[in-house]
């Protein structure tokens, strides 16, 4: 039977204790006493104000929504139209009423009580589901990213002033592709449930009509492929640093059961620009739990990055866990010891299959001039095979990220003749990530959109193989719509801190992988 309330009636025990309880008023023609128990999953209303007789629910998922009535905002001048946007609001009103919405279910519930209390719920909801209402809580500055399905903004929420990086999606693009809605549901929840310093936060979600507003931490320092790209230059000590705040939030997420499956270069960030301890993880699009089976995407990550038991799968029963989420860190564990890429593969299909092979030159003079610790640990990451690889919670305890290193500031950089090609390599790899999603735009009918179907079509026919049985799926920008830096940090050189680099080969293996990302590759 179709729900046509609301709230649905339950018939059985909650044992478990509300999280917070609330007395509230019912709006409406009948405005009783209301007595409200929040818990992670739904609200429950109860009979009595023991919070001992509950009778219905209120699911806490996608399709629930809740809106803030407030009194009039405080304006900057005087408007004699309806509609205010948040540039023309000095102050918010109080809140006076709460309103509960599901989707399909025309008549919304509306409660209103103590203002303390009000502020409580609104805070608690603002956790768990969307809020209606963006244009008017924001003050909304300027683009600081984009991608082919969504925009990054830099907004301030106007109730407490909080600039965040705001990423908005139109629901009828994204909804129309290809698991959109699904995908973007996903990384919703799976970044409401995540709490950590060293992953990037979702404060709130905001929808409208037509879009969705995601509100994200606001990140100022780059990617850590930005800082590759430029030469920027990291001591032992900085590697230690972030290995060590990398593993602390694979660590939160492992321990929630959550995986990430498409740790790479462009999803590792910092909060400032030069604070190598603000690292952090972003861009949730390919996370799932490990047990909530099957996957939304079984078979899916960056080739070059992603575990040999993923880009080897047969088929979509096969299982996999967190760990390897570790062999992808691995990777990026490699690449900050030795200044180059872990596969040396200068074509795709070379890549590919040094990465299903799991084949790493441990031998090679970059990898052995790292220190010997640091060697042990790396080799326990990039184990082939699941069951030997050291986890995230292991790695943290291992000598090398456990003792401070003893290495002076200034001998840590070492000299190198810079590539004289590096500039003209930066240049072309820029202009590649201006790219198109294939597999997503699918719908769209445009003559430009057929023309580069047909190139990459061409593209394919030259560089992959087609004797797998699954597809892998690679990250786009349809969830991520990518968080540029507020400050654009000046050009410095960028060296390992045991030899002399090779970030420039890292920037031609990237080329190559950048060419195919965004599209469903048979590997």
């Amino acid at each position: 039977m179709q729900q046509n309330k609301v709230w649905r009636k339950i018939n059985y025990d909650i044992k478990e204790k509300p999280i917070l309880q609330f007395k509230f008023q019912k709006v409406g023609k009948k405005s009783n006493d209301i007595y409200i128990g929040c818990f992670n999953e739904y609200l429950i209303k109860y009979k009595d104000q023991f919070y001992t007789t509950p009778y219905k629910l209120f699911d806490l998922e996608f399709t629930s929504k809740f809106e803030v009535i407030r009194t009039p905002p405080k304006l900057k001048q005087e408007k004699h139209h309806s509609k205010v946007r948040g540039e023309e609001i000095l102050d918010l009103g109080e809140i006076v009423a709460i309103r509960l919405i599901v989707e399909n279910i025309e008549k919304p519930y509306e409660i209103q009580g103590k203002t303390e209390q009000m502020h409580q719920l609104r805070d608690f909801l603002g956790k768990k589901i969307n809020q209606i209402g963006f244009h008017n809580l924001f003050r909304v500055y300027k683009k600081i990213g984009r991608g082919n399905f969504a925009s990054v903004y830099l907004a301030e929420r106007i109730e407490d002033n909080l600039k965040m990086a705001v990423k908005a999606f139109s629901k009828q693009i994204v909804y129309n592709e290809e698991k959109g809605r699904e995908g973007l549901i996903n990384e919703i929840q799976i970044m409401r449930e995540l709490d950590h310093p060293n992953l990037m936060s979702l404060y709130e979600v905001y929808e409208t009509k037509n879009s969705i507003y995601m509100g994200l931490e606001l990140l100022e320092g780059d990617q850590l492929f930005e800082y590759l790209k430029k030469k920027i230059s990291f001591t032992e000590k900085q590697v230690q640093s972030i290995m060590v705040g990398l593993l602390m939030g694979l660590k939160h997420m492992h321990s929630k059961g959550i995986m990430h499956r498409d740790l790479k270069l462009e999803n590792i960030l910092f909060k400032q620009q030069g604070n190598f301890d603000s690292v952090v993880i972003a861009d949730f699009g390919l996370a799932t739990h490990v047990n909530k089976k099957p996957y939304l995407y079984q078979k899916c990550g960056t080739p070059g990055f992603v575990a040999p038991e993923i880009i080897n799968l047969k088929n979509v029963y096969q299982p996999y866990d967190s760990v390897c989420d570790v062999y992808s860190m691995g990777v990026v564990f490699y690449i900050l010891l030795t200044g180059r890429p872990a596969f040396t593969g200068k074509t795709y299909n070379t890549i590919v299959k040094q990465n299903k092979e799991a084949n790493i030159n441990f031998d090679s003079p970059h990898f052995q001039n790292a220190p010997k610790e640091a060697q042990q640990l790396l080799f326990q990451m990039l184990q082939k095979e699941p069951i030997s690889r050291i986890k995230s919670s292991e790695a943290l305890l291992h000598p090398y990220l456990q003792s401070a290193l003893l290495i002076d500031e200034d001998e840590a950089h070492i000299s190198t003749d810079d590539d004289p090609n590096l500039m003209e390599r930066i240049k072309m790899l820029n202009k590649q990530t201006e790219k198109v999603d294939f597999t997503r735009i699918k719908r769209q009918n445009s003559q430009n959109v057929k023309e580069l179907r047909l190139q990459a079509t061409q593209e394919l026919k030259q560089n992959q193989t087609s004797d797998e049985e699954l597809k892998i799926i690679m990250r786009t920008p349809v969830i991520t719509g990518r968080i540029n830096s507020v400050e654009n940090s000046p050009m410095l050189k960028c060296l390992s801190p045991f030899q002399s680099t090779g970030y420039d080969e890292i920037a031609q293996d990237q080329l190559v992988l950048q060419r195919y990302s965004g599209k469903t590759l048979n590997i």
